[in-house]
């Protein structure tokens, strides 16, 4: 009798320890459940502090851009291109990109919105731009090629 008792309290005590287990596992999922949650609360907040410092940011690029010709010349000297290959690159006249890095014209918000698209740009993706519109002019073929 005293071993069918002791087999008993050892197969309770195994089902204890098991659902104690499976409660530890299940508070555990819920606690991490919680956790995740506060992290992805956290991680919005800070996309959306990004998003906002980095329209601040490029808003204040783009207000020193269009007052500040010097800005537009250090482009166009990292990209190691002309004032007539920048020209090219944003589809307008010599003169005009001349007038603007020497600060007597101001760029255009349009224009300004050209230049930030191709300030990402390196040496060798400037000057594989710049053939290809060579190419196209070469042989004739009409159509916008804005940046």
């Amino acid at each position: 009798m005293a071993s069918i008792q002791k087999i008993i309290i050892e197969r309770l005590l195994a089902l204890i320890r098991i659902e104690i287990k499976k409660y530890i596992r299940f508070d555990a999922h819920n606690r991490m459940k919680v956790d995740l949650a506060e992290c992805q609360k956290r991680l919005l907040k800070l996309e959306k502090a990004a998003e906002a410092q980095s329209k601040e940011t490029f808003a204040i690029w783009l207000d020193r851009m269009r007052t500040n010709g010097k800005s537009l010349k250090a482009l166009r000297k990292k990209l190691a291109i002309t004032q007539k290959e920048l020209s090219i690159l944003l589809d307008t006249n010599p003169a005009t990109v001349n007038r603007w890095e020497s600060g007597r014209v101001r760029l255009s918000r349009k224009s300004c919105e050209k230049v930030a698209k191709i300030r990402s740009f390196s040496k060798i993706e400037a000057k594989k731009i710049l053939t290809a519109k060579a190419v196209r002019i070469s042989t004739g073929e009409a159509g916008n090629d804005a940046v």
